[in-house]
């Protein structure tokens, strides 16, 4: 609030024998007289006469100023607080006020006041009181154009004054101005990063494109170097012969690797020699072998017991015999064909005889009668690949008569070298994606045992792509070793439907597609559970490789005789293999029928 303002400018006794004239007023002032009881009276703002005044019952004369006063304060003490009941508006007024004429003038005089300015403040207090709670703490023109309504209209106060000519002006005080900032500061932030949010969508959309054509051309580079080196990355020397093209300067360090390489060799086949001498010496010394034995068994121990005494390089001049006629891929007696069934295994009298399969390579059948006495058959030099797709999403009784299965499988074959010398195992975990639990290896004591692990979901799809990516993998691979390669056998088990419906058929299709893919496999299916035996049906690649469960029994028992299934068919496999035989036997699991009986 301003500094005070008095409106008596003069206060005077009426005087009792004055002589000459009475003292004049001027035009803005009001001449008000009061009596010493208190009565109060304002003879149109005129003086009293000398006579007048002489026989008058006033005593005091006030000379009263009815000038309009200008004036402006800021409600501090009282400040309106906005809707959220936090936050404050700062209000400045502007106003005026004035005596309103002489009934005014009287009222100011009866009301015996010295300073109007606290009544005038009182009366606009009381007029905006509450109003900031109409409106939030942003909108404060809002509050201005309210306040200013309030008092457009001039106010009569009971002491004779008139305020009219008020104007407010309405701000967020410092705190509310600060959080005002603050909120424009960050929608100007999220305009700006909105601005820019697009060319920095396309400058990475750009720059992904240009990554993109990059990186194509780097697996193009890579491809082609590949090819020209495919012939050449085979073994230790094709290794040496790359490092002489790519670093022709260093022929010396090339000649150096060779010479290291050539120095490696003999010392591993003298190793392996003093192992083979000391197993001769021990069993001619406990009579396990005869002297006219000798030759015989020193041409096949050279090269085998060396493997059997730690050695993997194999010392007997004489390589292992293929298969006549045999050819890993273009053959054209790829087909599987059906053999009798060993003895071991004929089946009871009045049960159909089980299939056998050969799954790649086939001895051609000779036209003209076969001699009295044929030559014992030689050891398989090849490599069977066998993939098993195990559904990972079923139970966990399934799972682990499934692990156990696996265990038993793995101990089979590590504990009989022979056995699994011409197999390469991969077991892949089925589930919403497929995983590696063993990637394609001799099964050795070293290797580690496979095990499932529970997963939710289940996609054939997924299980497809990936079996397509790792044939083409393994199959290159293995081949580098200068190894035969039969097709490879797929043993899919399954519990249900997948998770795509029938969306798999194409993935399914461009895995088994012998006319496009040089490595299509001979695919195996089981199911259990709920899976559906028409799916069955078709993921087999033949009507007689499709198997199903029987309905009432559980699918533990189920799982627990594939677990049997698999470690006999691959056992066996490999024994045949070694025995020179790569004829493949099938025979459906215990329990199991069909899957084309079961539509």
């Amino acid at each position: 609030m301003t500094q005070p303002v008095s409106l008596i400018v003069n206060q005077s006794p009426v005087p009792r024998f004055a002589v000459g004239p009475t003292k004049a007023r001027e035009p803005h002032l009001a001449v008000v007289y009061a009596t010493a009881s208190g009565e109060v009276v304002c003879f149109d703002g005129r003086p009293l006469g000398p006579g007048q005044q002489v026989f008058s019952k006033y005593r005091t004369r006030y000379e009263v100023d009815m000038r309009p006063q200008h004036r402006s304060a800021v409600l501090r003490n009282n400040p309106l607080v906005s809707r959220d009941g936090v936050h404050a508006f700062e209000v400045n007024i502007s106003f005026t006020f004035r005596v309103d004429g002489w009934k005014g003038a009287e009222e100011f005089v009866r009301a015996g006041l010295t300073d109007p300015l606290p009544l005038v403040h009182g009366h606009l207090v009381s007029l905006f009181h509450g109003a900031g709670q109409l409106f939030s703490i942003e909108d404060s023109f809002g509050l201005q154009r309210h306040l200013n309504q309030l008092c457009a209209t001039p106010a009569n106060l009971p002491q004779g004054l008139l305020v009219d000519g008020c104007r407010a002006s309405v701000r967020p005080d410092t705190k509310a101005l600060a959080f005002l900032e603050s909120l424009i500061d960050a929608d100007w932030k999220e305009r700006r990063d909105s601005a820019e949010h697009v060319p920095a969508v396309g400058g990475a959309h750009r720059g992904g494109q240009l990554d993109a054509i990059k990186q194509g051309y780097e697996i193009e580079s890579t491809k082609r170097q590949a090819d020209s080196f495919a012939g050449m990355l085979t073994n230790s020397e094709g290794l040496i012969r790359h490092y002489l093209v790519t670093h022709p300067g260093d022929a010396a360090g090339a000649f150096e690797m060779s010479r290291q390489l050539e120095a490696a060799r003999m010392a591993t086949a003298e190793l392996q020699n003093q192992r083979a001498l000391g197993l001769f010496t021990v069993m001619a010394e406990k009579g396990l072998i005869v002297a006219g034995d000798l030759d015989l068994l020193r041409q096949q121990l050279t090269g085998q017991v060396g493997l059997a005494t730690g050695g993997h390089v194999p010392l007997s001049a004489t390589a292992t015999p293929a298969l006549p006629g045999a050819r890993p891929w273009d053959a054209p007696a790829a087909q599987l064909t059906v053999a009798p069934a060993p003895a071991q295994q004929q089946p009871a009298q009045g049960q159909a005889p089980a299939p056998v399969y050969e799954p790649t390579l086939v001895v051609p059948v000779q036209s003209d009668a076969a001699p009295a006495s044929a030559p014992a058959p030689a050891a398989f030099s090849g490599a069977a690949l066998i993939y098993l797709v195990l559904d990972e999403s079923l139970d966990r009784g399934c799972l682990d008569e499934l692990n156990r299965g696996l265990a038993s499988l793995h101990s089979a074959l590590s504990g009989a070298p022979a056995v699994s010398a011409a197999l390469r195992l991969c077991v892949l975990g089925m589930a919403a994606a497929t995983e590696v639990r063993l990637p394609l290896d001799t099964v050795l004591p070293s290797t580690r045992t496979p095990i499932l692990t529970g997963r939710p979901g289940r996609s054939y799809t997924h299980a497809f792509r990936t079996l397509q990516a790792l044939l083409r993998q393994d199959v290159a691979l293995v081949k580098t070793q200068r190894t035969q390669v039969l097709r490879p056998i797929v043993l899919l088990l399954t519990g249900g439907v997948p998770d795509e419906g029938p969306g798999w058929r194409a993935a399914y299709a461009e895995l088994v597609d012998q006319g496009g893919n040089s490595i299509a496999p001979h695919l195996i299916a089981l199911g259990l559970g709920g899976a559906e035996a028409s799916a069955v049906r078709t993921l087999a690649t033949r009507p007689e490789f499709g198997f199903r469960a029987a309905p009432h029994q559980d699918a533990a028992s189920a799982a627990h005789s594939v677990a049997a299934f698999l470690r006999d068919t691959i056992v066996g496999y490999g024994q045949r293999l070694g025995a020179g035989d790569p004829q493949f036997t099938l025979t459906a699991p215990d329990g199991f029928r069909a899957a084309e009986d079961a539509l």
